[in-house]
């Protein structure tokens, strides 16, 4: 006996010698988009970097968005030439917060590890509460929706500010038309729009313009619902999701929306005014007010987009490195373009004639205009360079045998990932769960699967703050619920390197105001007919 014992003592003291091996599982290093970041423009490509090789073959990864739907296109690159990364192609994608759920097997031991990183495309404003949209589904939506919007306020601006003979037969019967072709186009718009504020808007305008073609209302009261409209389109612009200066940006994106769509409606109903005849004599009405519309719109639609763009677009090099940029040029030249023929056709209607074909040419410059203005809606404008990445914030609870650890990124006002990890302390668990919640104030957040034990969903947070936090977990019929509490952090820009566009827009927009100012003096004491 006392031999065997002095053998085993031995033989512990021997494997108490030996060198151990430790197995670590395979867990995320690092990843390209990084965890919590803002993106300008859709990456393309993501790649997740690992501590240990793992088994491409079953090593998998999906994109999901904001409201967990699987993003179609995502691809895993197979092949990529690093036994520890995971490269997954992505397609180009729209401003929005997004969720790279990925699921890595381990080449040595099969370990099974699995997570999510999020990130956003778009300003700094993309994880900001979402805003009121003019989506109406799409570039072709949103151009649609514009047209009809420059057919409503062009010709009730000609109507008001240019036809203003009362007593004239041949004024008052255009006027007419343009009523009714603003009628008609505001009926398109509200058949388009899904936002129940801007349908409204659009049901009061219809009425008022019913009240103004049986003669109870002056033409001027139309112009009220069509401020409303404007501001309604700036409340659904960039300006509203920027972080700081957002009541100016918001004004100007407003007196923008408003300028250029009665100048570009304005344009076409011109070709309204002169549908029958005679038209001299319309062309004579129209010489003086119609030009001094017009160049008191564009002075502003140039202004408020100079200030605009100094807010939307960081630096100079943007405007040529990146999409928004480029349609924002594009956008420049088409209003040039639109510019000259305007010139072009005052100074024709000076000359006492009427200009038809050349404002049919302007009214599809126009249109095509608006092409570039929906697509600059639906893109990010380049106003920083990707924000300083969040960490995410990890809570911890327990209840009965379950172990609940719940993470929020990027843990800001908006948009926020939250991945719950929820397992037994007891092996084998009494029994698996069905399903977890999240009870975030006096909200339900019902979670997705990922594996038996990990959860994730989206949840948008308005504001800053504590926010109480309820995680319920549902298993074997019974409920077990974890009262956290969560911090949501103030969201912080890092400001773009380099020279900024904003100073150099901000005098442009500044010298055209006070140029607009002196003409306007000068076009007063001068009087439209010569010297006062």
């Amino acid at each position: 006996m006392r031999r065997r014992c002095l053998l085993m003592l031995a033989g512990v003291l021997l494997l108490c010698a030996l060198p151990s091996v430790a197995v670590a599982h395979t867990e995320l290093v690092r990843s390209d988009p990084a965890d919590g970041t803002v993106l300008a423009e859709s990456p393309g490509l993501a790649r997740l970097w690992f501590s240990g090789d793992i088994a491409a073959a079953r090593s998998t990864a999906r994109l999901v968005d904001e409201h967990g739907v699987t993003v179609a296109g995502t691809e895993v690159v197979k092949g990529s030439g690093d036994p520890r990364a995971i490269a997954v192609e992505l397609p180009s994608l729209a401003v929005g917060s997004y969720g790279l759920l990925w699921v890595a097997v381990s080449a040595r031991d099969s370990h099974t590890t699995s997570g999510t990183v999020t990130f956003a495309i778009g300003h700094s404003g993309a994880l900001l509460p979402a805003t009121a949209s003019g989506d109406s589904g799409g570039l072709v939506g949103r151009w649609i929706w514009l047209l009809a919007l420059a057919g409503v306020v062009g010709p009730v601006a000609v109507a008001v500010f240019v036809l203003r003979r009362p007593m004239d037969p041949t004024a008052v019967a255009a006027r007419r038309r343009l009523v009714v072709t603003a009628l008609v186009s505001a009926l398109i718009a509200m058949a388009l729009q899904p936002s129940l504020a801007r349908v409204i808007t659009l049901i009061v305008f219809c009425l008022l313009v019913a009240l103004v073609l049986i003669g109870r209302l002056a033409h001027a009261a139309l112009l009220l619902p069509l401020v409303v409209l404007a501001w309604l389109e700036a409340l659904g612009s960039h300006a509203a999701a920027l972080p700081e200066g957002r009541l100016f940006a918001l004004l100007a994106d407003a007196v923008h929306a408003f300028a250029g769509l009665l100048w570009l409606g304005a344009v076409p109903a011109l070709l309204v005014v002169f549908w029958r005849r005679p038209r001299g004599e319309l062309a004579r009405q129209l010489r003086g007010p119609f030009s001094v519309m017009a160049a008191g719109s564009v002075l502003l639609v140039l202004a408020s987009g100079l200030y605009s763009a100094g807010l939307e677009v960081a630096t100079p090099r943007s405007l040529v490195a990146t999409s928004y940029g480029r349609l924002l040029l594009v956008k420049t030249g088409l209003l040039a373009t639109i510019g000259v023929l305007g010139l072009l056709n005052a100074w024709r209607l000076r000359r006492r004639s009427v200009p038809v074909r050349t404002i049919a040419v302007e009214s599809g410059v126009g249109a095509v205009l608006l092409v570039a203005v929906a697509a600059l809606v639906g893109s990010a404008p380049p106003v920083s360079p990707p924000s300083d990445v969040a960490s995410a914030v990890t809570r911890t609870g327990f209840v009965s045998d379950l172990v609940v650890t719940v993470s929020a990124t990027p843990n800001r006002p908006g948009v926020n990932w939250f991945t719950v990890l929820a397992d037994s302390s007891r092996r084998p668990a009494p029994a698996p769960l069905a399903s977890v919640d999240l009870r975030i104030g006096d909200q339900t957040v019902v979670l997705q699967r990922l594996t038996t034990t990990r959860y994730f969903a989206t949840y948008r947070a308005g504001t800053a703050g504590a926010v109480r936090m309820v995680a319920v977990l549902h298993r074997g019929g019974q409920e077990y619920a974890v009262p956290l509490d969560w911090q949501v952090s103030s969201p912080a820009v890092r400001p773009a390197p380099g020279r900024r566009l904003a100073p150099y827009t901000d005098v442009a927009a500044l010298l055209l105001l006070e140029l607009g100012v002196v003409a306007g003096a000068w076009w007063l004491v001068r009087g439209p007919g010569g010297s006062r």
